[in-house]
């Protein structure tokens, strides 16, 4: 079977997974992971490099993952937010020092960074002025 772009970001998102453990991921947090390296899966990635690159990518996608269910350990939390993505991500990148990394994304949106996990239907609380 042959590799495609949609194949590839399933194995990071589970080698993410891998990594994070018990800690739940939440859908904004999955979808960081996407915005991260869903473009970095090019024709030449899925076409030449993927077969011998796959198994060192996606070590470095499971030390992001139980970087951010670290993160979202350490504040307490239940469930790994997408600034613990963006910011596990940077880390490993920055020390890995590997031509497989990806551009580093711009910075997260406020809603994005205030993001909370909440039960499928549930509405967002108020935004808090202070």
């Amino acid at each position: 079977m042959a590799y495609t772009q949609e194949g590839i970001m399933a194995q990071i998102w589970i080698a993410f997974g891998q990594g994070a453990g018990a800690i739940r991921v939440s859908q904004e947090a999955a979808l960081e992971l996407q915005r991260w390296y869903y473009d970095a899966i090019t024709t030449e990635v899925v076409d030449k490099r993927w077969k011998t690159d796959a198994v060192q990518v996606l070590d470095r996608i499971r030390a992001i993952g139980r970087l951010a269910a670290l993160k979202a350990a350490h504040a307490g939390s239940t469930v790994i937010k997408p600034q613990d993505v963006y910011e596990s991500a940077s880390t490993v990148q920055d020390t890995s020092l590997t031509p497989l990394c990806p551009p580093e994304p711009p910075p997260l949106s406020l809603e994005w960074t205030r993001a909370e996990a909440l039960p499928a239907g549930a509405p967002r609380p108020a935004a808090s002025h202070h």
